[in-house]
């Protein structure tokens, strides 16, 4: 096998075969100069008098039931609220059966819902903890806390809606808000809306965020568990600002706009970063995210934002996002709350995991053994690999090279053509592998490579 082929092989091979995920890695704190910020504020003194709704003001236990909703408080304005924390303990579903509901100035519909886990950014219904200057979740993901501040002129409903099969073990929060005598000028409500793809329609894609009025766009947070193997995040970005392209940002690769540029990088920031990337094998799942508290988007009449499922809407991936905005009076966010049942998605199990762990840990070493030309071990290597994970197209191709160098025909024939059937394409280049050198005048090769 020349060095050359081998090389390319094993990167390719390397790209279908991700690092194992980062849901362990402890994040790092928050950018200091962004904390110190928010520090220069506190030397002139805010307005209002402090409020506080909280679970610990009822006494007792308290316990959210499957099907019923929990009012967290109703409070009078004008006021805005400073902080929000959540504390729950239940079924694993809960991070996407638990729905957060805000509703401003008595509207008919809340201007803020989405399930739990995925309004704190660390969806797709994952215990994962954040670390971020807006949104922070800890204790293995069972403590939710928001920073983001909420005006009201008139009043605030706060609920928490359990559409699970299960009740909650534990609930507790605190709403922590200012009574202020009026609303500074210009005022702005806070908004958040979940949709989701499941999976993503061919050809069409999905819409994040759409709303009519005045104000600015903050955010959004995204999940994808992926319907095939590969990069979730080579779609576009596409966002429309008062009807025209050009007053927003330019159309951008998905996984560009949320900093990153080969893959996921799990690194946690304090304005953007991920939560969960399992790599890039059919199940796996990934969440990023990005604050615009530096560079919001503003809008005058209305804004629309739209992200794509690779390139021309071709990929079959499930996608969910949560879109945070501010606006000039309370909106209904556009579109249906997907029921619970479309929001459950299946997690990789504790085997899948380790499976891919261990075929990440082979892929490695079979490119060391490749780089030294130590091609025994690299055969062997390879049939633990292809074992188990079948699927592999380039993995399939270099076994099929190394049987083939050992003169094992048949074997190398079969791994071929397998390899072919999985996706591989570079025919022309299996036409000269010196490697398939025994292979070269067999009629089954031939037409495997289509030279009949």
């Amino acid at each position: 096998m020349t060095i050359d082929r081998v090389v390319l092989a094993a990167v390719l091979c390397a790209a279908l075969i991700p690092a194992p995920a980062a849901a362990k890695k402890k994040a790092p704190a928050p950018a200091q100069a962004a904390a110190s910020e928010g520090l220069s504020g506190l030397t002139t003194r805010v307005s209002g008098e402090f409020q506080r709704a909280a679970s610990a003001d009822r006494g007792g236990e308290i316990l959210l039931p499957a099907n019923e909703t929990i009012l967290l408080g109703e409070l009078s304005g004008p006021g805005v609220i400073d902080r929000l924390w959540i504390a729950v303990e239940g079924s694993d579903t809960f991070w996407r059966d638990i729905v957060i509901r805000i509703t401003w100035d008595g509207g008919v519909a809340p201007s803020v819902e989405a399930p739990l886990g995925d309004f704190f950014a660390v969806g797709p219904g994952a215990r994962q903890d954040l670390r971020s200057i807006p949104m922070q979740v800890s204790s293995e993901g069972r403590s939710f806390t928001s920073f983001w501040k909420m005006p009201f002129a008139q009043g605030a409903k706060i609920e928490l809606v359990n559409e699970g099969r299960s009740p909650t073990r534990q609930l507790m929060w605190e709403v922590e808000w200012r009574k202020l005598p009026a609303l500074p000028p210009g005022s702005l409500y806070f908004h958040a809306r979940y949709a989701q793809a499941n999976p993503a329609e061919t050809g069409r894609p999905l819409s994040i965020l759409r709303t009519a009025g005045a104000g600015q766009w903050v955010g959004m947070s995204l999940s994808a568990q992926l319907g095939e193997p590969g990069a979730w995040g080579n779609g576009a970005l596409h966002v429309d600002v008062d009807g025209s392209k050009r007053k927003g940002p330019a159309e951008t690769p998905i996984l560009n706009w949320f900093g990153n540029l080969f893959g996921v990088d799990t690194d946690q920031g304090a304005f953007q970063g991920a939560t969960l990337d399992e790599g890039t094998r059919v199940k796996a799942r990934s969440s990023v995210y990005r604050f615009l508290v530096q560079d919001p988007v503003p809008f005058d009449k209305s804004i629309e934002v739209q992200i794509d499922h690779g390139v021309g809407n071709e990929r079959a991936d499930r996608l969910a996002a949560v879109a945070y905005w501010y606006q000039d009076s309370p909106a209904v966010p556009s579109g249906e709350l997907a029921p619970a049942r479309d929001r459950r998605w299946e997690a990789p199990t504790a085997d899948e995991l380790s499976a891919w762990e261990r075929a990440d840990e082979l892929n490695e070493a079979v490119i060391n053994a490749y780089r030294i030309q130590d091609l025994e071990t690299a055969f062997n290597l390879l049939k633990e690999l292809v074992t188990l994970e079948p699927d592999l197209v380039y993995a399939n191709y270099n076994l099929a090279c190394l049987h083939a160098l050992r003169g094992e025909v048949d074997e190398a024939l079969h791994l071929l053509e397998q390899a072919i059937e999985l996706g591989f394409e570079q025919l022309s280049f299996a036409r000269q592998d010196p490697d398939l050198e025994s292979l070269r005048e067999h009629e089954r090769f031939r037409k495997l490579v289509g030279l009949e």
